[in-house]
């Protein structure tokens, strides 16, 4: 119980601080935005399944980020397939 609040604590501060992060890099041009961003929106994922659920029934991950995630899976899943097949070309 007491490990899971400060897991919970600890994935909000961290979505915290890199949300600030990507706040910093929409200001500084020098430092980039998108992976805080994208950090924060893990973090947020790993607090709270109603958002990793509407997150996964989004139009644009769905369009986008899916056919990426599912092209990872297939090869962490397959990785001496996918080197013979990439290899035989």
């Amino acid at each position: 119980m007491i490990i899971k609040l400060v897991l919970k604590l600890g994935w909000i501060l961290l979505g915290s601080i890199s949300f600030v992060g990507g706040i910093i890099g929409m200001l500084l041009p020098v430092i980039p935005q998108v992976p805080f961003f994208l950090l924060t929106i893990w973090c947020i994922t790993k607090i709270s399944p109603r958002f990793h659920n509407w997150l996964l029934r989004n139009p644009l991950y769905i369009k986008y980020a899916k056919p990426l995630v599912n092209r990872l899976e297939n090869l962490k899943h397959h990785p001496k397939q996918k080197a013979q097949k990439i290899n035989s070309k």
